[in-house]
């Protein structure tokens, strides 16, 4: 496997923590502790180039932790550690936030649109996920408040299917949750990572989950029936804590306070190897991953040299 630099995104002033792709595949978001979120596009002249389109600067007070868009492209959701949720929209040849949802103690840490834009799911610092439904246009209410972490919860995801949410914490598990009637339980907890769960992502099929975590190691988990369990475990490529994940067809990306970016890949079902480590993919920490959503052989990486980087990914057969 060849891993190869495409290109270096500078502007941010500070740790640069979550990237996301629109839908198209040629816009990048990023946000960072310089409390600003920019967005990145492809340019079309000049097919090779990127540059940042617009600087999203007066939406929070504090570092923006993370973001996402919305199932459509239409909006970016982002949230901060000034306890706050925004959401932002084109209306007028510029971007603008319309919405600003309050309700965690302190610190959001993630935020995620279920596929049917239905609802946004938020985690936070006080150890709760925030589940806002989308009532009318422009407008969310909190549907539900999960307390059921017992520590600082650091990521949400929807499955594919929208029906359920994975949530991982400071206090070492993953939890799934799902509507009971009028709210939302916790239906199975995961406990087998021995430290920090900081990262999870669903596979392209949604009958598997990998997590990353504290204790250095990448788990794949499988549903059985209802039933999450862990199918293999794969430790000793990075040397310090794993901070992201992102699952892209056959191949895992993984991001870690080592500076490096792992990729691994499916060689048959459930069974997994490592096919490279791209060491100092960043100067400092690289704190998150993701791949594109059109083109997958491009990877997108950030860390705390205030950097989001483009990578061209291609198998070796």
């Amino acid at each position: 496997m060849t891993v190869k630099p495409i290109v270096t995104l500078e502007g941010h002033e500070d740790q640069v923590w979550s990237i996301a792709w629109r839908n198209c595949g040629t816009k990048l978001a990023s946000c960072s502790s310089d409390k600003t979120i920019r967005l990145w596009g492809k340019q079309e002249v000049d097919k090779g180039k990127w540059s940042c389109e617009y600087v999203l600067s007066d939406g929070h007070s504090r570092t923006v932790r993370s973001v996402d868009w919305s199932p459509d492209g239409k909006q970016l959701a982002a949230c901060s550690f000034d306890a706050t949720t925004t959401i932002w929209e084109n209306l007028s040849g510029h971007w603008d936030c319309t919405l600003n949802l309050e309700g965690h103690e302190n610190e959001v840490k993630s935020v995620a649109w279920s596929p049917s834009m239905k609802f946004l799911a938020t985690c936070s610092r006080d150890k709760t996920v925030w589940l806002w439904e989308k009532v009318e246009e422009g407008e969310f209410e909190c549907a539900s408040v999960i307390t059921a972490h017992t520590q600082d919860v650091k990521k949400v995801r929807w499955h594919k299917s929208g029906e359920y949410l994975a949530s991982c914490s400071y206090d070492n598990t993953i939890r799934f949750h799902r509507p009971d009637q009028d709210d939302w339980t916790c239906y199975q907890t995961l406990e087998q990572h021995e430290s920090t769960v900081w990262s999870i992502d669903f596979s392209d099929s949604g009958d598997r989950l990998a997590s990353v975590s504290d204790d250095k190691t990448l788990r794949i988990w499988k549903a059985r029936e209802s039933n999450w369990t862990c199918i293999a475990t794969l430790s000793g490529y990075h040397s310090r804590a794993i901070f992201d994940v992102s699952w892209s067809k056959n191949l895992i990306a993984t991001a870690s306070r080592d500076n490096s970016v792992c990729i691994f890949r499916e060689t048959s079902p459930d069974n997994f190897e490592i096919l490279t480590r791209v060491q100092d993919a960043h100067s400092c920490d690289v704190n998150a991953v993701s791949w594109n959503p059109i083109d997958s052989s491009i990877l997108a990486s950030c860390g705390d040299d205030s950097t989001v980087k483009l990578w061209n990914v291609q198998e070796i057969i």
